[in-house]
């Protein structure tokens, strides 16, 4: 009842905002604020400058020299510069204006400057090209060198550089102790209608080439959970999936459970080398299953897919670094083409383990990404973390990207019985042992763990 309930209010206050009688959403704080900026700033005490490789020629795939450099195009002193024939620099880099940036390198020939948006996707860089001020974008600049050329990098505006992406805020998961012992990576937890807690995710991955099987743990407080058993298993319930992994593995991982359309669903990652998702339907209608598969195939391409179900009753698939497709009703099919939910500047929120959740008007998409981190003394650090992003629309575009828990891992957002907002966890100092950590919601719609 009180999921119905949860839906019934939320129709109700999305057919009153359109009559003007409740208050309006807030509106999504896009851009960093004066104290996050000085946040950047500080990590950029240890973190300036670009990374350079010294090749022989274009294509050297070993460079002769790789080190730093206090920007784009200065020169090392060393002996192999004498036998470089070719220079590259890779840098974040964040301009204090918005707008093209007329970027130039002066001094060298045939230069090639190329943005990156993410792992996946760049381009070169062109008079059309649009950068927004404060946020940083990696440039990649590659130059043949010839004795006695002194290269320089400009830009229209005045510009901030960092070796690695840099990061700001979060909470440290140290600070977070795990509700329960269970052996389990990539935590997932939903409220059900029913009014208990539900929670899955990849199962005692000892061996990562064999997580066989899908178990759904049931709780009435968050804290002490009941195995409901193996809802699915790979060797006793598997058809078209032992025919897409002839390797003799199974990796089953990511699951994820969702109460859509009156029943239970499982999405679920499937194969390493395959990278397929797949659907799992209640045939009885519980949470414990048994399960089906929804069609006899794979229901999409990419990894760690999620649902998000919008106020209009659109279901979206969100999978990957956040692309999304509208499924059908019967979460067999896409029924649009594939596109991306990011920031305003055109980069992803992480690159795995998305998930949308809609909060007092505000859509928040969360994922994971590796972070490297400085300590005092300048030495430094990589963990997996939790990122989030804030926008008025689903489709966005969203904020630029903020730092929610470090070592946060692959998690999701979930709103408990209480209303209380929670993250799950299961990286840092917990190791594979989910955790949970409550959020506060911020006036200005951004998110503070407690």
């Amino acid at each position: 009842m009180a999921y119905y309930f949860m839906r019934l209010l939320s129709l109700l206050l999305s057919v009153l905002a359109v009559f003007g009688l409740t208050s309006p959403a807030p509106e999504a704080v896009m851009s960093y604020t004066e104290e996050e900026i000085a946040l950047l700033d500080e990590y950029l005490q240890y973190s300036h400058g670009a990374a350079v490789s010294l090749c022989k020629t274009k294509d050297d795939a070993t460079p002769l020299w790789t080190g730093t450099a206090d920007d784009l195009c200065a020169l090392p002193a060393c002996a192999e510069l004498a036998e470089a024939g070719y220079v590259k620099y890779a840098a974040y880099i964040a301009f204090a204006e918005d707008g093209n940036q007329r970027l130039k390198v002066r001094g060298a020939k045939n230069a090639e400057i190329t943005v990156h948006y993410n792992e996946l996707r760049s381009e070169r860089y062109s008079p059309v090209t649009a950068f927004k001020k404060n946020v940083f974008y990696r440039i990649d600049v590659a130059f043949a060198y010839q004795e006695g050329d002194s290269p320089s990098f400009e830009a229209d505006s005045e510009y901030k550089l960092s070796v690695n992406y840099p990061s700001f805020g979060g909470v440290p998961s140290e600070e977070i102790k795990p509700p329960t012992d269970i052996h389990l990576r990539d935590p997932y937890i939903m409220a059900g209608p029913d009014g208990n807690y539900y929670m899955t995710g990849t199962y005692d991955p000892v061996d990562w080439s064999n997580t066989k099987e899908i178990h759904v743990y049931r709780s009435v407080d968050l804290t002490s959970w009941q195995d409901l058993g193996a809802v699915w298993n790979f060797e006793r319930d598997a058809t078209w999936q032992k025919k897409l992994l002839t390797d003799g593995s199974s990796p089953i991982w990511a699951p994820e459970l969702h109460y859509i359309n009156g029943n239970y669903y499982i999405c679920y990652s499937l194969g390493w080398g395959a990278m397929n998702g797949s659907v799992l339907k209640s045939v009885s209608g519980l949470p414990e299953g048994p399960y089906e598969d929804v069609r006899n195939s794979a229901v999409f391409d990419e990894i760690d897919s999620t649902f998000f179900v919008d106020d209009d009753g659109s279901v979206y698939a969100i999978r990957g670094d956040g692309h999304y497709t509208k499924m059908s009703r019967d979460l067999k099919y896409s029924l649009t083409v594939r596109r991306s939910l990011k920031s305003e500047s055109g980069q992803p929120v992480g690159f795995e383990g998305c998930c949308v959740i809609k909060l007092n008007g505000l859509y928040y998409l969360c994922s994971a990404s590796y972070t490297t981190h400085y300590r005092a003394d300048g030495t430094s650090y990589q963990t997996y973390d939790s990122y989030y992003a804030v926008s008025n629309r689903f489709q966005g575009s969203y904020s630029e990207r903020r730092l929610l828990l470090v070592n946060g891992g692959h998690g999701n957002l979930f709103v408990a019985h209480d209303g209380t907002l929670y993250t799950t966890l299961f990286s840092g100092p917990l190791g594979e042992r989910p955790g949970i950590a409550a959020i506060d919601v911020l006036d200005d719609g951004r998110l503070r763990v407690r």
